[in-house]
């Protein structure tokens, strides 16, 4: 979640910027597209490079596993990438004189993008508010994890008497 926050936020921020750019506003949210994918699918590489800072991200980094709602994310992410390369390349099509409008940014680009943010706001929050996996497999690798990390615990305290 945090990681995907701070995303959002520097997307927020360059928004202006990348407006100024005119067409290039579209090359900019077609590849920007592509960074929410990445922590999607790289979240436990990250927390992991992060995990000798933090006890948070180590304990997230020992407990992860890839839920339903980070599948139907990254589902959405990726549409959101073909939304954008759509509207890019009917940019590049006006830009060389092969169409005269801008029939698909005009009328589909912006109801798209608001349903897909509608979708992705949802699923951030059901993501944010679970508080047990579904998954019974994950139940019992937890618990696996627990028991070997008690048996651990315990061969430890033994050796030390």
């Amino acid at each position: 979640m945090i990681l995907l926050v701070i995303v959002e936020a520097i997307d927020t921020a360059m928004i202006e910027t990348a407006y100024s750019w005119r067409n290039g506003y579209y090359i900019w949210i077609f590849i920007y597209s592509f960074l929410y994918i990445y922590v999607v699918i790289a979240r436990r590489l990250i927390v992991k490079n992060l995990s000798q800072m933090s006890i948070f991200c180590k304990d997230v980094y020992e407990n992860y596993y890839f839920s339903k709602q980070e599948g139907a994310l990254l589902f959405v992410y990726i549409l959101h990438v073909f939304i954008c390369l759509i509207a890019l390349l009917e940019v590049q099509l006006f830009q060389h004189y092969i169409i005269d409008s801008f029939p698909y940014i005009l009328y589909a680009f912006s109801p798209l993008l608001t349903l897909l943010c509608l979708a992705e706001a949802l699923l951030v929050l059901k993501l944010a508010t679970r508080t047990v996996p579904v998954d019974e497999h994950v139940i019992r690798v937890k618990e696996r994890r627990y028991m070997k990390k008690q048996r651990v615990e315990s061969a430890t305290q033994k050796d030390k008497n």
